[in-house]
């Protein structure tokens, strides 16, 4: 527990000063998941949302509560206001609560330490990250044996993980020595990276696996770019077709119900802050799907013009976790 709770201090720490585009609005970040649409998954769509205060008003109908973390548990390093208290009375009445986050940077051992820390006790089980679903395929006999560039930051621990790891920093001798490159984390990714990242894969193409396929995440800062960002630019300008682990894809969802067998799908609920990944996701997998509206992406913006523009509608929203 030290150690994961000293992680968790030097996450807390470098999200401080994490560097937030300033130049990426919501609506810019929108429009930029609407441009990659053809790359992610499709999902039938409900006829109509209803729309309620809280997750409270949705106690009796669902069994299973599986929660987005940023813009539903917390913004940045600091929780929702009222998020604790939300998760624990729900789970009080009898509901399972499930994290799934696309926030890969840290083992997920290190992430129960975080909601621990906020007064939110899920079970180890219980929290899946797009890290999970990535470090299930790296175990495939395709990959095992791969020597891996890994685009993250020196406490995410990449030596962990399956394969020939290595962090992709600014050696150009690191990124030719590579079978395929991995966007684990955008934490300490800048242009110049992104761009010999370019030039290796131009020079030789490779595979390219993606641990987080989200463009953006909200800060109280502003956006932050994510992994996803760099890896549809990659796919844009290279023609390559990078392979995505985490929401809204098939193999995130498929690490929840692993886990969590014994449950119809239409009384789970995907409860996110994002249409193209939580809401898109969720649908997909034949769950119902609840927005969160005042705390993430779509805060301050209104909801039927963004489901409108997205083509992408929730079952429910609801003004806070």
């Amino acid at each position: 527990m030290g150690r994961a709770w000293a992680l968790v201090s030097l996450i807390r720490q470098r999200s401080c000063v994490r560097v937030v585009s300033t130049s990426i609005s919501t609506a810019d970040a929108i429009a930029r998941y609407i441009a990659v649409r053809h790359r992610l998954p499709q999902a039938p769509q409900p006829a109509k949302t209803t729309y309620v205060n809280n997750l409270s008003d949705l106690v009796d109908e669902f069994d299973l509560f599986v929660l987005d973390g940023f813009g539903v548990l917390n913004v940045g390093a600091d929780p929702v206001p009222g998020a604790t208290e939300r998760v624990n009375s729900l789970r009080d009445a009898g509901k399972q609560m499930v994290v799934l986050t696309n926030g890969a940077t840290a083992p997920t051992s290190v992430t129960v330490e975080k909601y621990l820390k906020w007064g939110m006790h899920f079970e180890p089980m219980a929290v899946v990250s797009s890290r999970d679903a990535l470090l299930q395929a790296l175990q495939d006999d395709k990959y095992v044996k791969k020597r891996w560039g890994v685009a993250a930051t020196s406490f995410a621990a990449v030596d962990t993980m399956p394969g020939l790891c290595h962090l992709l920093e600014d050696d150009d001798a690191a990124y030719e020595a590579c079978d395929g490159f991995i966007l684990l984390s955008a934490l300490d990714w800048t242009e110049q990276r992104q761009k010999r990242l370019v030039q290796a894969l131009q020079k030789s193409p490779r595979p390219v696996l993606v641990g987080n396929p989200d463009l953006v995440a909200p800060r109280p800062e502003g956006l932050s770019l994510e992994p996803g960002w760099y890896a549809h630019r990659l796919a844009d300008e290279l023609g390559i077709e990078p392979v995505f682990y985490g929401k809204p894809f098939k193999n995130a969802f498929d690490v929840v119900t692993q886990r969590f067998p014994d449950y119809e799908p239409h009384r789970i609920a995907m409860v996110g802050d994002s249409p193209h990944t939580d809401i898109l996701g969720g649908a997909g997998a034949g769950w119902r799907t609840v927005l969160i509206h005042d705390h993430g992406l779509c805060k301050g913006h209104d909801v039927e013009t963004v489901f409108s523009n997205a083509g992408i509608r929730a079952d429910f929203v609801a003004n806070t976790t």
